[in-house]
């Protein structure tokens, strides 16, 4: 785990309308420096990262006095989160693919709505249906902490305020629907992979406590078993690549959030899938690890 890592923390759990950005330190414990107070939650200090980014780095983290208060399971909204399909090599290969075509260039397919993304800790809700064949999806995220439209890949690593665990978990039995008016709408994205609670995010470790983003090793585990187990040196479209394509297509803000892809290993090539109270947990190397229950959803 890295040494620390930003969240969102309610420091004094009497008053619950006061919530704050803070640093989670690797032992767990939480501290809120004053840099920090003014800012109402992670996504918020993320958005002000230009500014904020110097003073943190100046702290003396382990000097820092703990807070008494607990850390949210909802980190906030950002403006935008892109997620990047098809983009692990060994992934790509036990889905069939055996060759990456010339031209290829990072496919971007879902913005998920705002009650989609829950932090560390918090529920993913599944369906009670079996045939929505819910998934896990270990992913390593880039974190915007400085905007810009049209970015050079050769300077696109200078606008990441840092990196998160993301799982990017999907209803494989919603992705191809049942019934379709014509062929481009075959497939519903958005159901699959968006719907509430469906996309777990971690506290983010800022980019100066991760030298290499390029050869981070990333696990997946349910109950304690490893599913995936790859390396980000496995990415076809590099970090850098995925930054300079999303801006091409969206101005990028502080605070954006893009999903990278995920290795082999997924559910769907095993036969498997989530149930209520399987726990999964996603590892990066030296970033804080993101550990979710699965809870069936009850009717309203």
């Amino acid at each position: 785990m890295s040494s620390w890592s930003l969240t969102t923390c309610l420091p004094d759990p009497a008053d619950p309308a006061r919530r704050s950005a803070a640093i989670r330190r690797g032992d767990g414990s939480l501290a809120v420096p004053e840099v920090l107070r003014p800012y109402a939650g992670l996504i918020d200090a993320v958005a002000d990262w230009d500014r904020l980014a110097p003073e943190l780095r100046a702290l003396d983290v382990a000097a820092l006095e703990p807070v008494a208060g607990e850390e949210l399971l909802s980190l906030g909204h950002p403006r935008k989160v892109l997620c990047v399909g098809a983009n692990y090599r060994d992934h790509v290969a036990e889905m069939g693919v055996t060759e990456i075509p010339d031209g290829w260039e990072p496919y971007f397919f879902l913005v998920p709505p705002t009650t989609s993304l829950v932090g560390d800790g918090g529920e993913v809700l599944i369906p009670a249906d079996p045939s929505y064949r819910v998934d896990w999806e270990a992913e390593l995220a880039i974190v915007i902490g400085r905007g810009g439209r049209d970015i050079p890949a050769a300077t696109a690593l200078e606008h990441v305020a840092g990196y998160a665990c993301f799982n990017d978990v999907t209803a494989r039995g919603l992705l191809a629907r049942r019934v379709t008016i014509a062929a481009p709408f075959a497939f519903d994205w958005t159901a699959s992979k968006g719907l509430d609670n469906f996309s777990p995010l971690g506290a983010v470790t800022p980019s100066w406590l991760v030298p290499d983003p390029s050869d981070l090793g990333i696990r997946c585990l349910v109950n304690g078993e490893v599913k995936q187990d790859g390396s980000t040196a496995d990415l076809i479209a590099g970090l850098a690549e995925i930054i300079a394509a999303a801006s091409r297509l969206w101005t990028l803000e502080p605070g954006d959030v893009i999903a990278t892809g995920t290795p082999a290993g997924v559910g769907h090539t095993r036969g498997e899938r989530l149930v209520d109270g399987d726990v999964v947990r996603v590892e990066i190397t030296g970033l804080a690890p993101l550990t979710n229950t699965v809870r069936e959803r009850t009717q309203d």
